[in-house]
């Protein structure tokens, strides 16, 4: 019995030492990461996250409501933010990223959407968020 919860112990550090301990919800991930939370109008669910864009990042990107632009691959609107680290929009197109500007700057997030969707940007703690669109 007490090899078994030896060998638990150890494959528990073990998980813990490759995957990293995980964060609490509404923490950062890690220091100076945004994270991106999406629900889709068919109920599923998406999150991601993102660090600071390279200031040299020549990234094409559209606003959230923004009438320029409309050749990029979504529509966002409704966007809006909470007075803190939260950007809130919904966006719909084919195979397009989002990404937030936070006072830190500005965050893309890989993860790649198709159909609509609700986000929730959320900025590094520390910071708060501006504003953000789709590229």
């Amino acid at each position: 019995m007490t090899f078994l919860r030896n060998a638990a112990v150890a494959a528990s550090i073990a998980v813990a030492a490759v995957a990293g301990l995980a964060a609490p919800a509404g923490a950062d991930p890690v220091p100076g990461t945004a994270e991106a939370q999406a629900t889709s109008t068919d109920g599923q669910s998406k999150t991601s996250t993102a660090g600071l864009a390279p200031i040299s990042a020549n990234t094409p990107v559209q606003r959230a409501s923004s009438s320029t632009e409309r050749e990029l691959a979504a529509n966002c609107w409704n966007g809006r933010t909470d007075g803190g680290r939260n950007f809130f929009m919904t966006c719909n197109g084919t195979s397009y990223h989002v990404y937030v500007d936070c006072t830190d700057g500005r965050h893309f997030f890989p993860e790649t959407f198709s159909g609509q969707w609700d986000f929730r940007l959320t900025c590094p703690v520390g910071t708060r968020a501006v504003w953000g669109g789709s590229w």
